[in-house]
């Protein structure tokens, strides 16, 4: 997975007088990485994620529009959770075995 991806919202948001009308997303830094773990939801931790790799509040992420958020899940979302199984299966049972 190449970062930054940026993607186009096709409905902007606008938060506190400013409009967004495009995210780029990035890694997740630790923080991110942590803060979804401590998540209540699925729904949540998703806004935290995709929030902490787009370097915005997650309010910020609340009020994109569905159509916008399909896009964002083909592009970063379904891409980064597919490379981060793909690591934790590799990263299983690779180690020599003790003697």
């Amino acid at each position: 997975m190449d970062y930054p991806i940026e993607v186009t919202l096709q409905r902007p948001v606008t938060m506190d007088g400013k409009t967004i009308g495009k995210l780029v997303f990035d890694e997740p830094d630790l923080g991110t990485s942590i803060a979804v773990e401590e998540a209540k939801s699925p729904a949540e931790q998703t806004a935290i994620l995709l929030a902490g790799m787009a370097g915005v509040d997650r309010a910020v992420m609340l009020k994109v529009k569905e159509s916008d958020f399909r896009e964002i899940g083909k592009r970063v979302l379904e891409p980064y959770q597919a490379q981060v199984a793909a690591q934790q299966g590799s990263d299983a049972g690779n180690g020599k075995p003790a003697k």
